[in-house]
């Protein structure tokens, strides 16, 4: 059965700078973005899709009945954080998309390069049983097996 050729493109280093640098203009379109410790992530509380409505309904909540709620609370606050999180979750589907796409493409490139490269070296090895110039490039290329195999050569020796 013929091999499907999934990805066939060319991305050039002009194109790859481009990107680069839309990416990065994008970070800097959103210069409040933070890192978060582990720590941070693991015992804090986190507002999924799901949890958007709830914060509205809080949100209207803490907008319509003000008197109810501790002097020291910001509805103000509140509203600014619910508000980003909205929009913030709009653009994390956009990239969770796009990097699926890129994720998916660099698969589906490397399967297909690996593929090539073992049909390349599966036929170097045959011809470098009559060729000693195919010999040494076999050799440089079988490196790669060394470290991996070792383990295994061990077992079976």
């Amino acid at each position: 059965m013929p091999k499907t050729n999934k990805i066939s493109a060319v991305f050039t280093d002009a194109e790859k700078v481009t990107v680069l640098g839309k990416i990065a203009d994008t970070k800097a379109a959103m210069p409040f973005l933070i890192s978060l410790t582990t720590d941070e992530r693991k015992k804090s509380q986190k507002m999924g899709a799901k949890s958007l409505d709830y914060v509205r309904q809080c949100l209207e909540g803490a907008k319509a009945f003000p008197n109810e709620l501790k002097k020291s609370f910001d509805a103000t606050e509140m509203e600014k954080d619910y508000e980003m999180a909205n929009h913030l979750l709009g653009v994390k589907v956009a990239i969770q998309e796009l990097y699926e796409l890129l994720e998916d493409s660099l698969t589906a490139c490397g399967i297909e390069a690996m593929e090539a490269a073992n049909e390349v070296y599966a036929s170097l090895k045959i011809s470098a049983k009559g060729n000693a110039s195919v010999k040494g490039m076999v050799d440089k290329i079988g490196e790669r097996y060394k470290n991996t195999s070792s383990s295994s050569k061990t077992k079976t020796s």
